[in-house]
């Protein structure tokens, strides 16, 4: 796995980190333009497809993960702070049809920083949930692991 975790479980924290050979103007394009976020957002076989999209400080984005079976996952991801190629925080959500968070499944707050060092942009993610439950619910869903698929196609991207 090329994506680096860590799990802190006593402040419900889950840290990726994730280093691409890209100028950081480019990662984050990648993360904040839903054209670009289609082409590697969900892991494989799923796909990203968006509903709506308004990457600003109040925005959203909504999609559905499709699988290959027709399986249909609403999301939204709720943006709240934007710091133009730097960072962004969201909370990030399952929902239902008519884009109501599920409480079902636990809602995440993320924070996502961009780090230009010479020829390479490292992406860092710290997600936090309400508690330890939440997060180990999260884990065992296979979240490091689908999150790592999205960025080895996202790193694909970046390299063409």
């Amino acid at each position: 796995m090329k994506t680096n975790y860590t799990v802190l479980p006593e402040s419900h924290q889950l840290t990726a980190e994730r280093s691409f050979a890209a100028p950081k103007t480019e990662v984050w394009r990648h993360f904040t333009t839903a054209e670009l976020l289609e082409l590697w957002w969900a892991p494989l076989p799923f796909k990203a497809v968006t509903k709506s999209f308004n990457f600003r400080t109040g925005g959203h984005w909504h999609y559905i993960m499709q699988g290959p079976e027709g399986e249909a996952h609403y999301c939204v991801n709720m943006y709240k702070t934007i710091n133009p190629e730097n960072s962004f925080t969201a909370t990030d959500a399952f929902a239902h049809e008519d884009w109501s968070i599920n409480t079902d499944v636990p809602v995440s707050e993320w924070e996502i920083t961009f780090t230009q060092n010479g020829d390479t942009t490292t992406m860092k993610m710290v997600l936090t949930c309400s508690d330890r439950a939440a997060l180990d619910t999260l884990i065992e869903m296979g979240m490091k692991e689908g999150y790592n698929q999205a960025l080895d196609q996202l790193e694909a991207l970046l390299l063409n």
